[in-house]
């Protein structure tokens, strides 16, 4: 709930309870396999209207939820990552998009009482690579070029690897790992019960 440092990297992977499958800064697996290419491949981009019936899984997942999240932020550099791990309680509404499978509007508390809201759109219709989808579980992967914000100027080639586990009607945990110009750089799991 509050951010702690680690010094060891293994530290932050065993007693963390975010997915966190990646070191801070260690390269895309899709960045190991395609090269350079992965900067520019669009070729192999999936079409997804939308209105398929495989999507009604998500579409019933839409509403109030309300758990816990997990997360993962990697700061300093490659040479001297620092994972700092953060808990929140969340209060979660799951929206329909016109963009994205899965959209999360969030309220997150953390510890010291910090409250800070964001929305997460994973599943970004333009942009994906692969979708899975059975009855319980939900994978996706998406690339894409996105504009840097704040005071830096210029874009950031983005890959996001994300899921969703269905335990039941009421039950649900997503998990997404964001890969930052081919390095891995934040993951976050989110564990909801619907807010009935």
């Amino acid at each position: 709930m509050f951010p702690i440092r680690f010094a060891g990297l293994l530290t932050a992977l065993v007693l963390s309870p975010a997915v966190q499958a990646y070191y801070c800064f260690e390269p895309s697996p899709t960045y190991l396999q395609m090269g350079e290419a992965y900067f520019t491949d669009t070729a192999r981009r999936i079409v997804v209207e939308g209105n398929e019936p495989a999507l009604d899984i998500l579409e019933n997942l839409q509403g109030e939820w309300e758990g816990y999240l997990s997360e993962i932020i990697c700061e300093g550099d490659k040479e001297a990552p620092e994972p700092i791990y953060r808990e929140a309680e969340v209060e979660a509404d799951v929206k329909d998009s016109n963009t994205a499978l899965f959209l999360i509007s969030m309220s997150k508390t953390y510890r010291d009482s910090f409250v800070e809201s964001e929305s997460v759109f994973l599943m970004n219709r333009g942009s994906m690579y692969s979708l899975r989808i059975n009855d319980s579980f939900v994978s996706a992967s998406e690339r894409e070029r996105r504009s840097l914000q704040g005071r830096q100027i210029g874009t950031r080639y983005v890959e996001v690897i994300s899921e969703i586990e269905i335990e039941n009607d009421d039950q649900i945990t997503v998990d997404w790992q964001l890969f930052s110009n081919g390095v891995f750089v934040y993951s976050q799991r989110l564990t909801l019960d619907r807010d009935l």
